[in-house]
Protein backbone atom coordinates (compact mmCIF):
# COMPACT_ATOMS: atom_id res chain seq x y z
CA UNK A 1 0.00 0.00 0.00
CA UNK A 2 2.61 2.49 1.08
CA UNK A 3 5.21 1.78 -1.67
CA UNK A 4 2.99 1.85 -4.56
CA UNK A 5 0.73 4.42 -3.40
CA UNK A 6 -2.40 2.00 -5.10
CA UNK A 7 -0.86 2.22 -8.75
CA UNK A 8 -0.21 -0.59 -10.75
CA UNK A 9 2.33 -2.42 -9.22
CA UNK A 10 5.72 -4.35 -10.82
CA UNK A 11 5.90 -7.65 -10.24
CA UNK A 12 9.13 -8.41 -10.49
CA UNK A 13 9.36 -5.84 -7.32
CA UNK A 14 6.73 -7.72 -5.96
CA UNK A 15 8.53 -10.38 -6.33
CA UNK A 16 11.98 -9.22 -5.14
CA UNK A 17 10.25 -7.96 -2.31
CA UNK A 18 8.63 -11.68 -1.17
CA UNK A 19 11.86 -13.37 -0.94
CA UNK A 20 13.60 -10.18 0.54
CA UNK A 21 11.31 -9.66 3.57
CA UNK A 22 11.35 -13.36 4.87
CA UNK A 23 15.03 -12.76 5.28
CA UNK A 24 15.03 -9.95 7.57
CA UNK A 25 12.26 -11.18 9.52
CA UNK A 26 14.18 -13.98 9.87
CA UNK A 27 17.16 -11.51 11.02
CA UNK A 28 15.17 -9.86 13.44
CA UNK A 29 14.03 -13.28 15.16
CA UNK A 30 17.46 -14.50 14.98
CA UNK A 31 19.66 -11.75 14.68
CA UNK A 32 22.67 -14.25 14.89
CA UNK A 33 21.13 -16.19 12.19
CA UNK A 34 22.72 -14.45 8.79
CA UNK A 35 21.05 -13.56 5.52
CA UNK A 36 20.23 -16.82 4.75
CA UNK A 37 17.70 -19.00 6.45
CA UNK A 38 16.85 -22.59 6.12
CA UNK A 39 13.51 -23.64 4.51
CA UNK A 40 11.12 -25.79 6.86
CA UNK A 41 7.90 -26.25 8.43
CA UNK A 42 8.57 -22.59 10.39
CA UNK A 43 10.06 -20.90 7.27
CA UNK A 44 8.41 -17.43 7.24
CA UNK A 45 6.53 -15.92 4.25
CA UNK A 46 6.40 -11.94 3.38
CA UNK A 47 2.58 -12.42 5.01
CA UNK A 48 3.65 -13.45 8.15
CA UNK A 49 2.74 -11.26 11.31
CA UNK A 50 6.50 -10.78 12.41
CA UNK A 51 8.30 -7.31 12.41
CA UNK A 52 10.96 -6.74 10.72
CA UNK A 53 12.94 -3.53 10.13
CA UNK A 54 13.58 -1.78 7.48
CA UNK A 55 17.39 -1.25 7.77
CA UNK A 56 17.67 -5.20 7.36
CA UNK A 57 15.24 -5.18 4.17
CA UNK A 58 17.62 -2.84 2.56
CA UNK A 59 20.70 -4.46 3.87
CA UNK A 60 19.09 -7.79 2.39
CA UNK A 61 18.75 -5.05 -1.07
CA UNK A 62 22.24 -4.15 -1.30
CA UNK A 63 23.42 -7.81 -1.13
CA UNK A 64 21.69 -9.21 -3.45
CA UNK A 65 22.66 -6.34 -6.01
CA UNK A 66 26.46 -7.19 -4.89
CA UNK A 67 26.19 -10.64 -6.20
CA UNK A 68 27.21 -11.64 -9.55
CA UNK A 69 24.33 -13.73 -10.49
CA UNK A 70 21.97 -10.82 -10.16
CA UNK A 71 23.04 -8.30 -12.65
CA UNK A 72 20.05 -8.77 -14.24
CA UNK A 73 17.76 -8.01 -11.65
CA UNK A 74 20.27 -5.44 -10.62
CA UNK A 75 17.66 -2.36 -12.15
CA UNK A 76 14.48 -3.53 -10.34
CA UNK A 77 16.09 -3.95 -6.56
CA UNK A 78 17.49 -0.36 -7.28
CA UNK A 79 13.98 0.56 -8.11
CA UNK A 80 13.13 -1.31 -5.13
CA UNK A 81 15.62 0.22 -2.84
CA UNK A 82 14.72 4.03 -3.93
CA UNK A 83 10.81 3.24 -3.20
CA UNK A 84 11.68 2.03 -0.17
CA UNK A 85 13.55 5.14 1.09
CA UNK A 86 11.79 7.02 -0.23
CA UNK A 87 8.67 6.35 1.87
CA UNK A 88 10.81 5.95 4.35
CA UNK A 89 11.83 9.58 3.99
CA UNK A 90 8.32 10.99 3.78
CA UNK A 91 7.20 12.92 6.86
CA UNK A 92 3.46 11.36 6.08
CA UNK A 93 4.36 8.01 6.99
CA UNK A 94 6.82 8.81 9.78
CA UNK A 95 4.32 7.09 12.10
CA UNK A 96 5.67 3.56 10.19
CA UNK A 97 8.77 3.93 10.26
CA UNK A 98 9.97 5.26 13.46
CA UNK A 99 12.78 4.33 14.88
CA UNK A 100 16.25 2.06 14.31
CA UNK A 101 14.66 0.08 17.66
CA UNK A 102 11.35 -1.58 16.93
CA UNK A 103 9.58 -3.90 19.41
CA UNK A 104 6.97 -6.55 18.91
CA UNK A 105 3.96 -4.85 20.02
CA UNK A 106 1.37 -6.84 18.06
CA UNK A 107 -0.60 -8.67 20.97
CA UNK A 108 -0.84 -5.30 22.72
CA UNK A 109 -1.75 -3.62 19.03
CA UNK A 110 -4.39 -6.03 18.14
CA UNK A 111 -6.05 -5.91 21.70
CA UNK A 112 -6.65 -2.17 21.58
CA UNK A 113 -7.84 -2.03 18.04
CA UNK A 114 -10.11 -4.33 18.40
CA UNK A 115 -11.09 -4.83 21.93
CA UNK A 116 -9.93 -7.91 22.84
CA UNK A 117 -11.19 -8.09 25.69
CA UNK A 118 -13.72 -6.07 25.23
CA UNK A 119 -14.46 -4.93 28.95
CA UNK A 120 -18.07 -3.77 28.01
CA UNK A 121 -16.48 -1.55 25.53
CA UNK A 122 -16.82 -2.90 22.40
CA UNK A 123 -16.20 0.24 19.73
CA UNK A 124 -13.38 1.41 18.63
CA UNK A 125 -13.84 4.85 16.52
CA UNK A 126 -10.77 6.02 14.20
CA UNK A 127 -10.69 9.52 13.72
CA UNK A 128 -9.10 10.31 10.71
CA UNK A 129 -9.86 13.54 9.41
CA UNK A 130 -7.27 15.89 8.44
CA UNK A 131 -4.99 13.00 7.05
CA UNK A 132 -3.30 12.88 4.00
CA UNK A 133 -5.65 10.98 2.20
CA UNK A 134 -2.63 8.60 0.93
CA UNK A 135 -2.18 7.89 4.69
CA UNK A 136 -6.07 6.87 5.52
CA UNK A 137 -5.97 4.66 2.18
CA UNK A 138 -3.29 2.96 3.58
CA UNK A 139 -4.43 2.60 7.50
CA UNK A 140 -8.17 1.48 6.14
CA UNK A 141 -6.47 -1.22 3.81
CA UNK A 142 -4.62 -2.68 6.72
CA UNK A 143 -7.47 -2.73 9.26
CA UNK A 144 -9.48 -4.41 7.01
CA UNK A 145 -7.32 -7.08 6.40
CA UNK A 146 -6.46 -7.50 9.79
CA UNK A 147 -10.04 -7.95 10.53
CA UNK A 148 -10.93 -10.75 8.10
CA UNK A 149 -7.51 -12.39 9.46
CA UNK A 150 -8.83 -11.93 12.74
CA UNK A 151 -12.13 -13.63 12.05
CA UNK A 152 -10.66 -16.03 9.97
CA UNK A 153 -7.66 -17.49 12.31
CA UNK A 154 -10.05 -17.35 15.44
CA UNK A 155 -12.39 -20.02 14.13
CA UNK A 156 -15.70 -17.97 14.54
CA UNK A 157 -14.96 -16.98 18.16
CA UNK A 158 -14.38 -12.95 17.25
CA UNK A 159 -17.40 -11.46 15.75
CA UNK A 160 -16.41 -8.18 14.18
CA UNK A 161 -18.29 -5.30 12.53
CA UNK A 162 -16.14 -3.19 10.16
CA UNK A 163 -18.07 -0.19 9.64
CA UNK A 164 -16.54 2.41 6.49
CA UNK A 165 -17.92 5.94 6.80
CA UNK A 166 -17.36 7.54 3.54
CA UNK A 167 -17.83 4.67 1.64
CA UNK A 168 -18.06 5.48 -1.88
CA UNK A 169 -13.95 7.23 -1.33
CA UNK A 170 -12.88 3.49 -0.97
CA UNK A 171 -14.80 1.96 -3.21
CA UNK A 172 -16.10 4.14 -5.81
CA UNK A 173 -18.27 2.56 -8.90
CA UNK A 174 -15.83 3.38 -11.17
CA UNK A 175 -13.20 0.90 -11.10
CA UNK A 176 -10.27 3.12 -12.91
CA UNK A 177 -10.62 5.66 -9.05
CA UNK A 178 -9.77 4.74 -5.70
CA UNK A 179 -7.49 3.21 -3.85
CA UNK A 180 -6.79 -0.42 -4.92
CA UNK A 181 -5.79 -2.35 -1.74
CA UNK A 182 -8.50 -0.74 0.45
CA UNK A 183 -10.94 -2.01 -2.42
CA UNK A 184 -9.89 -5.44 -2.63
CA UNK A 185 -9.45 -5.73 0.85
CA UNK A 186 -13.50 -4.37 2.08
CA UNK A 187 -14.42 -6.44 -1.48
CA UNK A 188 -13.28 -9.66 0.41
CA UNK A 189 -15.01 -8.73 3.94
CA UNK A 190 -18.19 -8.08 1.60
CA UNK A 191 -18.14 -11.19 -0.46
CA UNK A 192 -16.64 -14.21 2.20
CA UNK A 193 -16.81 -12.25 5.69
CA UNK A 194 -19.60 -13.62 7.13
CA UNK A 195 -18.96 -17.05 6.87
CA UNK A 196 -15.77 -16.29 9.19
CA UNK A 197 -17.82 -13.77 11.33
CA UNK A 198 -16.58 -10.61 9.94
CA UNK A 199 -19.33 -8.25 8.65
CA UNK A 200 -18.97 -4.91 6.67
CA UNK A 201 -21.10 -2.07 6.83
CA UNK A 202 -20.99 1.04 4.73
CA UNK A 203 -22.04 4.44 5.40
CA UNK A 204 -22.27 7.10 1.96
CA UNK A 205 -24.20 9.80 1.09
CA UNK A 206 -23.78 8.91 -2.68
CA UNK A 207 -24.67 5.86 -3.20
CA UNK A 208 -25.09 6.17 -7.04
CA UNK A 209 -20.89 6.46 -6.68
CA UNK A 210 -20.37 3.36 -3.98
CA UNK A 211 -19.31 -0.10 -5.94
CA UNK A 212 -22.66 -2.14 -7.12
CA UNK A 213 -20.85 -5.31 -6.22
CA UNK A 214 -20.42 -4.13 -2.44
CA UNK A 215 -24.68 -2.58 -2.43
CA UNK A 216 -25.53 -6.26 -4.10
CA UNK A 217 -24.04 -8.01 -0.84
CA UNK A 218 -25.68 -5.49 1.89
CA UNK A 219 -28.75 -7.20 3.19
CA UNK A 220 -30.27 -4.48 5.72
CA UNK A 221 -30.61 -0.96 4.96
CA UNK A 222 -31.24 2.56 6.51
CA UNK A 223 -31.79 5.30 4.29
CA UNK A 224 -31.93 8.59 5.10
CA UNK A 225 -32.64 12.18 3.59
CA UNK A 226 -31.38 11.65 -0.31
CA UNK A 227 -32.91 14.03 -2.83
CA UNK A 228 -30.33 12.96 -5.77
CA UNK A 229 -33.00 10.87 -7.81
CA UNK A 230 -30.31 8.83 -9.00
CA UNK A 231 -29.35 7.46 -5.37
CA UNK A 232 -33.36 7.06 -4.85
CA UNK A 233 -33.54 4.83 -7.96
CA UNK A 234 -30.75 2.42 -6.10
CA UNK A 235 -32.74 2.51 -2.97
CA UNK A 236 -35.90 1.57 -5.13
CA UNK A 237 -34.45 -1.12 -6.41
CA UNK A 238 -33.34 -2.73 -3.51
CA UNK A 239 -36.68 -2.58 -1.55
CA UNK A 240 -39.40 -4.75 -1.78
CA UNK A 241 -42.42 -3.65 -4.16
CA UNK A 242 -44.63 -4.21 -1.37
CA UNK A 243 -43.19 -1.19 0.89
CA UNK A 244 -42.32 0.86 -1.92
CA UNK A 245 -44.79 3.58 -1.20
CA UNK A 246 -43.22 4.04 2.16
CA UNK A 247 -39.90 5.93 -0.25
CA UNK A 248 -42.11 8.38 -0.98
CA UNK A 249 -40.90 10.80 2.17
CA UNK A 250 -37.06 9.93 0.65
CA UNK A 251 -36.28 13.57 -0.24
CA UNK A 252 -38.49 14.74 2.90
CA UNK A 253 -37.32 13.38 5.73
CA UNK A 254 -35.81 15.54 8.65
CA UNK A 255 -32.72 15.44 10.41
CA UNK A 256 -32.04 11.77 12.29
CA UNK A 257 -34.81 10.26 10.59
CA UNK A 258 -34.55 6.63 8.49
CA UNK A 259 -36.31 3.90 6.78
CA UNK A 260 -34.98 0.55 7.65
CA UNK A 261 -35.11 -2.70 5.45
CA UNK A 262 -33.76 -5.65 4.94
CA UNK A 263 -33.14 -9.35 6.96
CA UNK A 264 -31.90 -6.93 10.05
CA UNK A 265 -35.61 -5.72 10.79
CA UNK A 266 -38.44 -7.62 10.75
CA UNK A 267 -40.85 -5.72 8.72
CA UNK A 268 -40.15 -1.78 6.48
CA UNK A 269 -40.54 1.31 9.09
CA UNK A 270 -39.68 4.47 9.31
CA UNK A 271 -37.68 5.31 12.38
CA UNK A 272 -35.29 8.51 14.50
CA UNK A 273 -32.27 7.61 15.65
CA UNK A 274 -31.64 9.29 19.13
CA UNK A 275 -29.82 12.57 19.37
CA UNK A 276 -26.20 12.72 20.93
CA UNK A 277 -25.00 15.18 22.85
CA UNK A 278 -22.97 17.57 20.49
CA UNK A 279 -19.83 17.00 22.84
CA UNK A 280 -19.66 14.02 21.91
CA UNK A 281 -19.47 14.51 18.46
CA UNK A 282 -15.92 14.31 16.48
CA UNK A 283 -14.91 17.43 15.44
CA UNK A 284 -17.55 19.52 17.31
CA UNK A 285 -14.63 21.22 19.35
CA UNK A 286 -13.15 22.53 16.47
CA UNK A 287 -16.09 23.77 14.87
CA UNK A 288 -17.70 25.34 18.02
CA UNK A 289 -13.82 27.27 18.45
CA UNK A 290 -13.69 28.40 15.02
CA UNK A 291 -17.32 29.68 14.75
CA UNK A 292 -16.99 31.21 18.18
CA UNK A 293 -14.60 33.96 16.86
CA UNK A 294 -16.63 35.05 13.29
CA UNK A 295 -14.72 38.57 13.33
CA UNK A 296 -10.86 37.43 13.29
CA UNK A 297 -8.49 37.71 10.10
CA UNK A 298 -7.53 34.28 8.65
CA UNK A 299 -4.00 34.52 9.10
CA UNK A 300 -2.73 33.66 5.37
CA UNK A 301 0.84 33.90 6.08
CA UNK A 302 0.50 30.88 8.34
CA UNK A 303 -1.77 28.98 6.22
CA UNK A 304 0.97 29.34 3.09
CA UNK A 305 3.32 28.67 5.76
CA UNK A 306 2.04 25.67 7.19
CA UNK A 307 1.84 23.98 3.23
CA UNK A 308 5.33 24.61 2.27
CA UNK A 309 6.75 23.13 5.41
CA UNK A 310 5.78 19.53 4.89
CA UNK A 311 7.55 18.37 7.87
CA UNK A 312 5.98 20.78 10.18
CA UNK A 313 2.71 21.16 9.20
CA UNK A 314 2.33 17.25 9.26
CA UNK A 315 3.80 17.59 12.77
CA UNK A 316 1.01 19.53 14.00
CA UNK A 317 -2.18 18.47 11.58
CA UNK A 318 -1.64 14.92 12.33
CA UNK A 319 -0.87 15.51 16.44
CA UNK A 320 0.77 12.08 17.11
CA UNK A 321 0.30 13.19 21.16
CA UNK A 322 -2.49 11.62 22.57
CA UNK A 323 -2.04 8.39 24.06
CA UNK A 324 -4.89 6.08 23.33
CA UNK A 325 -6.15 4.35 26.15
CA UNK A 326 -8.19 1.24 25.72
CA UNK A 327 -10.71 1.68 28.15
CA UNK A 328 -11.13 5.73 26.82
CA UNK A 329 -12.99 5.90 23.23
CA UNK A 330 -14.97 8.14 21.22
CA UNK A 331 -18.24 8.83 23.03
CA UNK A 332 -17.12 8.38 26.56
CA UNK A 333 -17.80 12.27 28.67
CA UNK A 334 -13.81 12.17 29.35
CA UNK A 335 -13.20 11.46 25.44
CA UNK A 336 -11.02 14.39 24.94
CA UNK A 337 -8.47 15.88 27.32
CA UNK A 338 -4.96 18.07 26.52
CA UNK A 339 -2.48 16.57 24.58
CA UNK A 340 0.35 14.61 26.60
CA UNK A 341 3.57 16.55 26.46
CA UNK A 342 6.66 15.30 25.09
CA UNK A 343 10.07 16.48 25.62
CA UNK A 344 12.07 17.82 22.56
CA UNK A 345 13.81 15.12 20.52
CA UNK A 346 17.68 16.09 19.37
CA UNK A 347 18.31 12.64 17.31
CA UNK A 348 18.54 13.50 14.00
CA UNK A 349 17.31 10.05 12.80
CA UNK A 350 13.80 10.88 15.01
CA UNK A 351 13.59 13.71 12.52
CA UNK A 352 13.78 12.47 9.60
CA UNK A 353 11.85 8.90 9.81
CA UNK A 354 10.01 9.47 12.85
CA UNK A 355 9.17 8.43 16.52
CA UNK A 356 10.39 6.42 18.89
CA UNK A 357 9.05 3.22 19.36
CA UNK A 358 7.59 4.41 22.86
CA UNK A 359 4.87 6.59 21.44
CA UNK A 360 3.58 3.56 19.18
CA UNK A 361 -0.34 3.12 19.38
CA UNK A 362 -0.97 6.96 18.73
CA UNK A 363 -4.15 8.65 17.52
CA UNK A 364 -4.29 11.82 15.00
CA UNK A 365 -6.02 14.10 17.90
CA UNK A 366 -9.07 16.45 16.12
CA UNK A 367 -8.81 19.74 18.59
Amino acid sequence: EVLFRGRETEPEEIDALRDLIPAAKNLYRNPNSGSYIRRGSDALTADTPVPYRIADLLKQIDERMGMLESKTDRPTLKSLKTRIESAAADPRYRFMFNSRLIEDTIHETIGNIFRVPHHGRPVTCFEMAGMPSEVVNSVCSVLARLAFDLALWSEGKLQLLFLCEEAHRYMPADPRLGFAPTRHALSRIAKEGRKYGCYLGVVTQRPGELDPTILSQCSTFFAMRLANEQDQAIIRSAIADSSASTLAFLSSMGQREAIAFGEGVATTMRLKFEKLPSHLLPGTAKREEATSKPGDDVDLVAIVERLRNVLKSTQQAMAFAEVVDSGRQAGDPDYRKPPAARPPSDDDFDMRYGLKPATFGLRPQND
